[in-house]
Protein backbone atom coordinates (compact mmCIF):
# COMPACT_ATOMS: atom_id res chain seq x y z
CA UNK A 1 0.00 0.00 0.00
CA UNK A 2 1.28 3.46 -1.01
CA UNK A 3 2.08 5.92 1.58
CA UNK A 4 -0.32 9.08 2.14
CA UNK A 5 0.59 12.23 0.41
CA UNK A 6 3.16 14.29 1.99
CA UNK A 7 4.05 11.32 4.61
CA UNK A 8 7.48 11.31 6.55
CA UNK A 9 9.93 8.64 5.48
CA UNK A 10 8.41 6.46 8.17
CA UNK A 11 4.85 6.69 6.57
CA UNK A 12 4.19 9.39 9.52
CA UNK A 13 1.16 11.94 8.60
CA UNK A 14 2.04 15.11 9.36
CA UNK A 15 -0.23 16.94 11.55
CA UNK A 16 -2.16 20.45 10.50
CA UNK A 17 -0.61 23.12 10.70
CA UNK A 18 -1.93 26.68 11.48
CA UNK A 19 -0.19 29.39 8.82
CA UNK A 20 -1.73 31.92 9.90
CA UNK A 21 -4.66 33.49 11.76
CA UNK A 22 -6.04 37.08 12.26
CA UNK A 23 -8.94 38.95 13.87
CA UNK A 24 -10.97 42.16 14.03
CA UNK A 25 -13.73 43.11 15.74
CA UNK A 26 -15.64 42.33 12.45
CA UNK A 27 -14.03 38.87 11.17
CA UNK A 28 -11.46 36.17 12.06
CA UNK A 29 -9.98 34.02 10.17
CA UNK A 30 -7.92 30.97 10.76
CA UNK A 31 -6.11 29.08 7.76
CA UNK A 32 -4.51 25.63 8.10
CA UNK A 33 -2.63 23.49 6.34
CA UNK A 34 -3.54 19.90 5.89
CA UNK A 35 -1.02 17.11 5.43
CA UNK A 36 -2.11 17.00 1.67
CA UNK A 37 -1.12 20.29 0.72
CA UNK A 38 -4.66 22.10 0.51
CA UNK A 39 -5.45 24.40 3.18
CA UNK A 40 -8.70 24.87 5.71
CA UNK A 41 -9.74 28.39 5.69
CA UNK A 42 -12.38 29.17 8.33
CA UNK A 43 -13.87 32.09 8.90
CA UNK A 44 -16.59 33.62 11.59
CA UNK A 45 -18.22 37.09 12.56
CA UNK A 46 -16.29 38.52 15.16
CA UNK A 47 -17.77 39.43 18.05
CA UNK A 48 -18.36 43.17 17.18
CA UNK A 49 -20.16 42.35 13.97
CA UNK A 50 -23.48 43.94 13.16
CA UNK A 51 -24.76 40.98 11.64
CA UNK A 52 -23.91 37.41 10.37
CA UNK A 53 -23.03 35.66 7.71
CA UNK A 54 -26.22 35.92 5.27
CA UNK A 55 -27.71 32.32 4.98
CA UNK A 56 -27.41 30.42 1.91
CA UNK A 57 -30.06 27.70 0.39
CA UNK A 58 -29.23 24.79 -2.03
CA UNK A 59 -31.09 27.03 -4.55
CA UNK A 60 -28.96 29.65 -3.89
CA UNK A 61 -25.75 27.35 -3.85
CA UNK A 62 -26.41 26.08 -7.14
CA UNK A 63 -27.29 29.48 -8.82
CA UNK A 64 -24.05 30.37 -7.66
CA UNK A 65 -21.76 27.21 -8.51
CA UNK A 66 -23.52 27.46 -12.04
CA UNK A 67 -22.07 31.27 -12.58
CA UNK A 68 -18.74 29.62 -12.05
CA UNK A 69 -18.65 26.55 -13.66
CA UNK A 70 -16.16 27.93 -16.35
CA UNK A 71 -12.58 26.99 -16.04
CA UNK A 72 -10.17 29.04 -13.86
CA UNK A 73 -11.26 30.76 -11.05
CA UNK A 74 -14.46 29.90 -9.21
CA UNK A 75 -16.60 31.41 -6.57
CA UNK A 76 -16.20 28.49 -4.04
CA UNK A 77 -19.24 28.72 -1.79
CA UNK A 78 -17.88 27.95 1.91
CA UNK A 79 -19.56 25.10 4.04
CA UNK A 80 -21.82 26.41 7.29
CA UNK A 81 -19.87 25.10 10.41
CA UNK A 82 -20.47 26.23 14.46
CA UNK A 83 -21.18 29.50 15.98
CA UNK A 84 -22.12 31.13 12.27
CA UNK A 85 -18.53 30.16 11.10
CA UNK A 86 -17.98 29.37 7.36
CA UNK A 87 -15.28 26.58 6.23
CA UNK A 88 -13.23 26.83 2.60
CA UNK A 89 -10.84 23.98 0.95
CA UNK A 90 -8.53 26.37 -0.90
CA UNK A 91 -5.64 26.20 -3.00
CA UNK A 92 -2.99 28.10 -0.79
CA UNK A 93 -2.72 29.75 2.55
CA UNK A 94 -2.98 33.83 2.00
CA UNK A 95 -5.08 36.07 0.21
CA UNK A 96 -3.58 37.93 -2.27
CA UNK A 97 -4.45 41.24 0.04
CA UNK A 98 -1.99 39.42 2.16
CA UNK A 99 0.44 38.97 -1.00
CA UNK A 100 0.45 42.42 -2.04
CA UNK A 101 1.06 44.05 1.77
CA UNK A 102 3.47 41.86 2.68
CA UNK A 103 5.61 42.33 -0.78
CA UNK A 104 4.57 45.75 -1.46
CA UNK A 105 2.75 45.31 -5.15
CA UNK A 106 1.86 42.54 -7.61
CA UNK A 107 5.22 41.48 -7.87
CA UNK A 108 4.62 39.69 -4.82
CA UNK A 109 1.71 37.64 -6.10
CA UNK A 110 2.37 34.36 -7.11
CA UNK A 111 3.23 33.91 -10.80
CA UNK A 112 3.95 37.77 -10.59
CA UNK A 113 1.73 40.31 -12.51
CA UNK A 114 0.44 38.62 -14.92
CA UNK A 115 -0.87 35.77 -12.84
CA UNK A 116 -2.15 38.90 -10.86
CA UNK A 117 -4.07 39.91 -14.58
CA UNK A 118 -4.79 36.72 -15.74
CA UNK A 119 -6.92 36.34 -11.93
CA UNK A 120 -8.48 39.69 -11.92
CA UNK A 121 -9.78 39.12 -15.64
CA UNK A 122 -11.41 35.14 -14.66
CA UNK A 123 -12.91 37.22 -11.38
CA UNK A 124 -14.29 40.32 -13.77
CA UNK A 125 -15.96 37.22 -16.02
CA UNK A 126 -16.81 35.73 -12.91
CA UNK A 127 -18.64 38.67 -11.63
CA UNK A 128 -20.62 39.00 -14.79
CA UNK A 129 -22.04 35.98 -15.05
CA UNK A 130 -23.36 36.05 -11.00
CA UNK A 131 -25.08 39.42 -12.05
CA UNK A 132 -26.67 37.88 -15.14
CA UNK A 133 -28.26 35.30 -12.99
CA UNK A 134 -31.77 35.75 -11.28
CA UNK A 135 -31.85 36.85 -8.09
CA UNK A 136 -33.61 34.16 -6.01
CA UNK A 137 -36.28 35.59 -3.63
CA UNK A 138 -33.87 34.73 -0.67
CA UNK A 139 -30.76 36.97 -2.22
CA UNK A 140 -32.98 40.08 -2.15
CA UNK A 141 -31.88 41.34 0.81
CA UNK A 142 -28.98 44.21 0.54
CA UNK A 143 -25.51 44.28 1.12
CA UNK A 144 -24.57 43.70 4.97
CA UNK A 145 -21.51 46.73 4.38
CA UNK A 146 -24.42 48.53 2.50
CA UNK A 147 -26.26 48.94 5.63
CA UNK A 148 -23.58 49.33 7.87
CA UNK A 149 -22.35 52.14 5.82
CA UNK A 150 -25.24 53.60 5.21
CA UNK A 151 -26.16 53.80 9.18
CA UNK A 152 -23.04 55.32 10.00
CA UNK A 153 -22.96 57.86 6.93
CA UNK A 154 -26.96 58.82 8.14
CA UNK A 155 -25.76 59.57 12.01
CA UNK A 156 -27.76 56.05 13.11
CA UNK A 157 -24.36 55.13 14.65
CA UNK A 158 -20.58 56.09 14.82
CA UNK A 159 -17.51 54.63 14.53
CA UNK A 160 -15.45 54.01 17.35
CA UNK A 161 -16.87 57.28 18.44
CA UNK A 162 -16.34 59.29 15.30
CA UNK A 163 -19.00 60.21 12.82
CA UNK A 164 -19.16 60.31 9.25
CA UNK A 165 -18.22 63.82 8.94
CA UNK A 166 -15.05 63.68 11.22
CA UNK A 167 -13.33 61.33 8.79
CA UNK A 168 -15.08 61.79 5.35
CA UNK A 169 -16.04 65.83 5.87
CA UNK A 170 -19.38 67.41 5.27
CA UNK A 171 -19.41 67.72 1.43
CA UNK A 172 -18.22 64.37 0.79
CA UNK A 173 -20.34 62.68 3.24
CA UNK A 174 -23.76 63.55 1.52
CA UNK A 175 -23.24 62.42 -1.35
CA UNK A 176 -21.57 59.08 -0.07
CA UNK A 177 -24.62 58.70 1.83
CA UNK A 178 -27.01 58.86 -1.10
CA UNK A 179 -25.16 56.48 -2.99
CA UNK A 180 -25.41 53.81 0.29
CA UNK A 181 -28.69 54.26 0.69
CA UNK A 182 -29.66 53.34 -2.93
CA UNK A 183 -27.34 50.31 -2.52
CA UNK A 184 -29.17 49.05 0.46
CA UNK A 185 -32.91 49.81 -0.64
CA UNK A 186 -34.66 47.55 -3.41
CA UNK A 187 -34.55 48.38 -6.93
CA UNK A 188 -34.95 46.45 -10.39
CA UNK A 189 -31.44 47.34 -11.25
CA UNK A 190 -30.17 45.33 -8.83
CA UNK A 191 -28.30 41.99 -9.41
CA UNK A 192 -27.22 38.73 -7.64
CA UNK A 193 -24.06 39.71 -5.99
CA UNK A 194 -21.30 39.01 -4.36
CA UNK A 195 -21.26 41.53 -1.66
CA UNK A 196 -17.97 41.54 -0.48
CA UNK A 197 -15.87 40.31 -3.14
CA UNK A 198 -12.49 41.44 -1.46
CA UNK A 199 -8.84 41.11 -2.18
CA UNK A 200 -9.10 39.02 1.13
CA UNK A 201 -10.96 36.36 0.06
CA UNK A 202 -9.02 36.02 -3.39
CA UNK A 203 -6.66 32.88 -3.16
CA UNK A 204 -4.31 32.14 -5.51
CA UNK A 205 -1.97 28.36 -5.33
CA UNK A 206 0.80 28.60 -3.90
CA UNK A 207 3.97 29.63 -6.30
CA UNK A 208 4.68 26.78 -8.63
CA UNK A 209 0.87 25.85 -10.00
CA UNK A 210 0.58 30.02 -10.20
CA UNK A 211 3.93 30.22 -12.43
CA UNK A 212 3.21 27.40 -14.72
CA UNK A 213 0.02 28.98 -15.23
CA UNK A 214 1.15 32.26 -16.05
CA UNK A 215 3.51 30.66 -18.64
CA UNK A 216 0.64 29.12 -20.51
CA UNK A 217 1.31 30.85 -24.47
CA UNK A 218 -1.70 32.76 -24.20
CA UNK A 219 -1.36 34.32 -21.28
CA UNK A 220 -4.58 33.15 -20.25
CA UNK A 221 -4.13 31.20 -17.23
CA UNK A 222 -4.74 31.88 -13.66
CA UNK A 223 -4.16 28.28 -12.33
CA UNK A 224 -6.04 27.27 -9.09
CA UNK A 225 -7.56 30.55 -7.71
CA UNK A 226 -10.90 30.89 -5.30
CA UNK A 227 -13.03 33.93 -4.51
CA UNK A 228 -14.46 33.00 -1.19
CA UNK A 229 -18.03 33.75 -1.29
CA UNK A 230 -21.57 32.81 0.15
CA UNK A 231 -21.23 35.27 3.50
CA UNK A 232 -22.42 38.62 1.94
CA UNK A 233 -24.92 37.36 -1.15
CA UNK A 234 -26.99 39.91 -2.07
CA UNK A 235 -29.01 42.13 -4.50
CA UNK A 236 -26.76 45.18 -5.04
CA UNK A 237 -26.35 47.28 -8.10
CA UNK A 238 -23.55 46.17 -10.05
CA UNK A 239 -20.90 48.69 -9.22
CA UNK A 240 -20.75 47.66 -5.61
CA UNK A 241 -18.96 44.63 -6.64
CA UNK A 242 -16.84 46.23 -9.07
CA UNK A 243 -16.01 49.33 -6.83
CA UNK A 244 -15.25 46.77 -4.33
CA UNK A 245 -11.89 45.48 -5.86
CA UNK A 246 -11.53 48.95 -7.52
CA UNK A 247 -11.26 50.27 -4.28
CA UNK A 248 -8.78 47.91 -2.95
CA UNK A 249 -6.91 48.47 -5.71
CA UNK A 250 -6.56 52.36 -5.11
CA UNK A 251 -6.01 51.94 -1.46
CA UNK A 252 -3.00 49.79 -2.24
CA UNK A 253 -1.59 51.72 -4.41
CA UNK A 254 -1.84 54.66 -2.31
CA UNK A 255 -0.13 52.92 1.13
CA UNK A 256 2.40 50.79 -0.94
CA UNK A 257 3.18 54.18 -3.23
CA UNK A 258 2.01 54.17 -6.65
CA UNK A 259 5.73 52.48 -8.75
CA UNK A 260 7.89 54.32 -11.87
CA UNK A 261 5.53 52.87 -13.50
CA UNK A 262 1.60 54.26 -12.77
CA UNK A 263 0.33 51.28 -14.72
CA UNK A 264 1.28 48.63 -11.82
CA UNK A 265 -1.57 49.41 -10.95
CA UNK A 266 -3.57 50.22 -13.51
CA UNK A 267 -3.61 47.06 -15.30
CA UNK A 268 -5.12 44.48 -12.69
CA UNK A 269 -8.12 47.14 -12.79
CA UNK A 270 -8.03 46.96 -16.66
CA UNK A 271 -7.86 43.62 -16.30
CA UNK A 272 -10.80 43.33 -13.73
CA UNK A 273 -12.79 45.32 -16.49
CA UNK A 274 -12.01 43.59 -19.28
CA UNK A 275 -12.97 40.29 -17.48
CA UNK A 276 -16.42 41.84 -16.79
CA UNK A 277 -17.01 43.27 -20.51
CA UNK A 278 -20.22 45.21 -21.30
CA UNK A 279 -19.40 49.20 -21.76
CA UNK A 280 -16.34 50.35 -20.79
CA UNK A 281 -17.16 53.90 -19.89
CA UNK A 282 -20.41 52.75 -17.73
CA UNK A 283 -18.23 50.55 -16.09
CA UNK A 284 -15.67 52.93 -14.96
CA UNK A 285 -17.64 55.06 -14.26
CA UNK A 286 -19.79 52.82 -11.97
CA UNK A 287 -16.38 52.06 -10.45
CA UNK A 288 -15.41 55.33 -8.93
CA UNK A 289 -18.81 55.60 -7.27
CA UNK A 290 -18.67 51.57 -6.22
CA UNK A 291 -14.65 52.60 -4.81
CA UNK A 292 -15.35 55.45 -2.65
CA UNK A 293 -18.32 53.46 -0.88
CA UNK A 294 -15.49 50.32 -0.83
CA UNK A 295 -13.00 53.00 0.50
CA UNK A 296 -15.52 55.15 2.92
CA UNK A 297 -16.41 51.76 4.46
CA UNK A 298 -13.11 50.58 5.52
CA UNK A 299 -12.32 53.87 6.86
CA UNK A 300 -15.43 52.94 9.26
CA UNK A 301 -14.63 49.51 9.64
CA UNK A 302 -10.72 50.49 10.84
CA UNK A 303 -12.05 52.76 13.35
CA UNK A 304 -15.12 50.76 14.50
CA UNK A 305 -12.98 47.19 14.60
CA UNK A 306 -9.35 47.86 14.82
CA UNK A 307 -7.66 49.26 17.77
CA UNK A 308 -6.31 52.13 17.74
CA UNK A 309 -7.00 52.25 14.40
CA UNK A 310 -8.42 56.25 14.55
CA UNK A 311 -5.06 57.41 12.36
CA UNK A 312 -5.47 54.82 9.55
CA UNK A 313 -9.01 55.42 9.46
CA UNK A 314 -8.55 59.12 8.64
CA UNK A 315 -6.15 58.23 6.47
CA UNK A 316 -8.55 56.04 4.34
CA UNK A 317 -11.37 59.22 4.98
CA UNK A 318 -9.18 61.39 2.75
CA UNK A 319 -8.70 58.77 0.15
CA UNK A 320 -13.00 58.35 0.08
CA UNK A 321 -13.03 61.76 0.39
CA UNK A 322 -11.37 62.51 -2.66
CA UNK A 323 -12.97 59.84 -4.79
CA UNK A 324 -16.33 60.91 -3.38
CA UNK A 325 -15.60 64.61 -4.73
CA UNK A 326 -14.70 63.62 -8.01
CA UNK A 327 -16.95 61.31 -8.56
CA UNK A 328 -20.20 63.98 -7.46
CA UNK A 329 -18.66 66.87 -9.64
Amino acid sequence: MSAAPNAGPGGEVPDPVVVDAYATGLLATTVTALPDGGHHWLRRPGPRAPEPFTPVTARLRALVERASAAPGTRLLMGTAAPDGARTYAAPGPYSVAHRLIAGGGPHAVPGGPRALHATLREVGALLAALHATPVPEEARRPARAAVRLHAWLSGSTTAGGATAADLLGGAAAGPLRLWAAAAARPATGHVLSHGAPGLGSLVLADAADAADAADDADGAGAGAAVLLTGEDLCAAPPHVDLGWIAGELAEFRWLLGAAADPRVWQRPLDALLDGYGGDPATARDGCVRGAALRIALHAHDTAAYLPDGAGTARRYGALATALAEGAAA
